[in-house]
């Protein structure tokens, strides 16, 4: 895709084509889930989601019990299984810091976008989407990453601290992001679940509603008042700790 644009994040490389991959068994991704450009285009976090769903609905194919539907069950499987092994062999990298850490997006020639974005899928979201078990422990070298100044969109500042992307910039801290991470949290202690509800409701503005972004250092700057992906993922948090820690659901966040 190419197109008349003021931001490097709205078009693509080479006329529209993008930077050079080669085969590696996973699949080409022109553009992120926030709507900005792959830098390398094997996008790990699609990829990790691909491959889940693409098992997922093999499940499915194969309790239809045709020999279409299997033969479908088996195409959907073989290719859920080359993503992975792709993902294994490319996209697992060392990390000075960390360790072997998954990256955010790869070419298969060496080149590695190390970060991870707000936006889902994400890199932080692997563990719930199913893809690796909470307890990986590349998964928890990559979630330490990802929240840390490590990564280079971990905005942090003196009101709020979270992942968030170049698609509002730097600074900006995405209550999707903290809603991720008391999801992936194991924190049996309930501190960092606690911490960031506090955290997240604390930045609404006084609207009671989830934002898009909001400025680290300023939570009356921010963007999308009514951020409705981010309020049904709030959602989706609460009857998360409603099942698995409920009594955190008996403090005061205000």
């Amino acid at each position: 895709m190419k197109g008349k644009t003021d931001r490097a994040t709205e078009t693509t490389s080479n006329n529209g084509i993008g930077n050079p991959v080669i085969y590696t068994g996973m699949v080409r991704s022109t553009f992120r889930p926030s709507d900005d450009a792959t830098i390398f285009q094997y996008l790990i976090p699609s990829n990790m989601m691909f491959a889940c769903y693409l098992e997922s609905a093999a499940l499915i194919m194969q309790k239809l019990d045709t020999q279409r539907s299997r033969d479908l069950a088996s195409y959907m499987r073989s290719m859920a299984s080359e993503i992975r092994t792709g993902i294994t062999k490319y996209g697992i990298v060392s990390h000075p810091l960390f360790g072997a850490i998954f990256a955010f997006e790869v070419d298969g020639y060496g080149s590695q976008n190390i970060m991870d974005d707000a936006n889902l899928p994400s890199l932080l979201s692997a563990s719930i989407m199913g893809y690796v078990s909470p307890h990986d422990e590349v998964y928890l070298n990559t979630r330490l990453f990802a929240l840390s100044e490590a990564n280079p969109y971990w905005a942090f500042g003196n009101v709020f601290n979270a992942i968030g992307g170049p698609h509002m910039g730097p600074t900006k801290a995405w209550p999707l992001a903290s809603i991720v991470r008391v999801l992936t949290s194991g924190d049996v202690s309930g501190d960092e679940q606690r911490d960031e509800l506090r955290t997240i409701l604390s930045t609404t503005g006084g609207l009671g509603l989830i934002h898009e972004s909001v400025e680290s250092h300023n939570d009356k700057d921010y963007t999308r008042s009514w951020f409705g992906w981010a309020n049904g993922m709030f959602g989706q948090m609460i009857l998360d700790i409603g099942a698995r820690m409920p009594h955190l659901l008996d403090d005061s966040y205000q």
